[in-house]
């Protein structure tokens, strides 16, 4: 018996030991993102309402391409976990390489027509001519990263998947304190330079990018991923078999962060019409709120690599365990976590140079998203993290697109129809949030989504 109860604590000592060296080199790196990326907001912040919202316009249509970016990575990780489970190193090679040519062929396609037509994809959100003007400039700048922000998805996905994930937290790092110094310097042209407004804010981006994508190629060198994927031979690689089943699993979650992206343009959309303040409420208050949920990114990304290592490893009541750790976890966490955005919001909020009538809607906005961040939560570990883990990307795709087309969009389009005010509209927007963290748990519970995919 007491055998039994020591072999237990070795096993929990075990399991919050490798989570937590999953998830603190993840949080750290995406705290300081997250916080660097505050000072680039309030950096902008400080040109007026309209760079404000001619960002968010141009952030949110680029989101459409990292969230299909990582629909594909999310797919890789899927199998490149399962064979790391087999320390299959080749396996991870196949899905690399097959991975790594759709990414570029999607994101040349996007950057050609952001490039060719930045007017008239801004002229959907805005009719304000000032904030159009200021957009367009700044996302066909900003198009330039497009590709290379396809190749560091990939590569830290690829890395993350195989347990490597401080390397990549210093270079991320690197990149993001390089993007802000360069922010500092182009946005207001600091030391001789020519201040060149959001422009020089997308500049900055471009280098950063570059400098990153270049530093994670290295790194995938140096573990012999690339000398790997180059010796591959073609009928190695584009065999029938493992297309059908990286296909099977990959296009389901390709689809879903099409489907999704394209729900929360929905939602942006529909804060757009209701005017300039609320857009730029609802941008401002983003950092904050990523701040938060950094620790559950890391959390999430963590219950993604540790469930699916050990379903590779078919250990399928481990990863059963594992999955119900996580969801217990984030509820706790969550909870602590929305009591922080209350107590901090006041004075985050004070820090913008904005009317007291956009400070008092980011404060409500502020207070709305506390008291839903415990479902979104449980629905990022559960959902990204977990289910997926074992391959249930179609359950997850319809949980999520009904969840978001079918609750979220029309509470939301009814609501601001109805001249409601922005708070109310935003809680009633993020309602599927509860509805589909209820569905996601019922089906964890149900041990159906465990699969050997390799």
């Amino acid at each position: 018996m007491e055998e039994n109860a020591e072999e237990k604590s070795r096993e929990r000592k075990a399991f919050f030991h490798t989570m937590l060296s999953y998830a603190v080199p993840i949080t750290v790196q995406t705290l300081i993102i997250s916080s660097l990326n505050m000072i680039d907001t309030l950096m902008v912040g400080q040109l007026g309402v309209d760079s404000i919202a001619a960002v968010g316009v141009s952030n949110k249509i680029t989101s459409i391409l990292n969230l299909v970016l990582q629909g594909f990575a999310s797919g890789a990780l899927i199998f490149s976990s399962q064979y790391w489970g087999q320390k299959d190193k080749v396996g991870i090679s196949k899905v690399f390489v097959i991975t790594f040519l759709i990414v570029t062929l999607f994101s040349l396609l996007f950057t050609a027509i952001i490039f060719l037509f930045p007017h008239q994809l801004i002229r959907l959100f805005t009719d304000e001519r000032q904030v159009i003007q200021l957009a367009a400039g700044f996302i066909r700048i900003l198009s330039f990263s497009y590709l290379l922000t396809a190749f560091t998805v990939l590569f830290s996905a690829i890395l993350k998947s195989m347990g490597i994930v401080q390397i990549p937290m210093y270079i991320s790092v690197f990149a993001i304190l390089l993007n802000t110094a360069l922010n500092y310097v182009l946005i207001f042209g600091h030391f001789g330079m020519q201040a060149l407004g959001i422009d020089g804010a997308a500049i900055a981006t471009v280098v950063a990018r570059l400098t990153q994508s270049l530093m994670l190629f290295l790194l995938l060198w140096k573990n012999e991923l690339i000398s790997m994927s180059l010796n591959l031979k073609w009928k190695e690689l584009f065999n029938h078999s493992l297309f059908h089943r990286f296909f099977a699993i990959t296009a389901p979650s390709v689809l879903n962060h099409i489907l999704w992206t394209l729900g929360e343009t929905a939602f942006f959309w529909i804060y757009a019409q209701m005017g300039t303040e609320e857009i730029a409420a609802v941008t401002l208050i983003d950092p904050l709120t990523f701040v938060f949920m950094a620790l559950f990114i890391g959390v999430g990304d963590a219950s993604a690599v540790m469930v699916g290592n050990s379903i590779g490893a078919q250990k399928k009541e481990m990863a059963y365990l594992y999955a119900k750790r996580f969801l217990a976890l984030t509820l706790l966490l969550s909870l602590l976590a929305g009591v922080g955005i209350l107590l901090i919001s006041p004075r985050f909020i004070s820090l913008y140079n904005i009317s007291a009538e956009v400070a008092s809607v980011a404060n409500n906005l502020l207070m709305v998203y506390s008291l839903i961040l415990t479902a979104k939560m449980l629905n990022m570990v559960n959902n990204i993290g977990v289910l997926r883990a074992g391959g249930d990307t179609k359950f997850v795709l319809y949980l999520d697109v009904l969840g978001v087309w079918l609750v979220g969009i029309p509470l939301a389009a009814l609501s601001a129809y109805l001249h409601a005010p922005i708070d109310l509209v935003f809680a009633l927007a993020n309602f599927h949030e509860l509805v589909r963290a209820f569905f996601g748990i019922k089906r964890t519970l149900t041990q159906k989504w465990i699969n050997h995919l390799i």
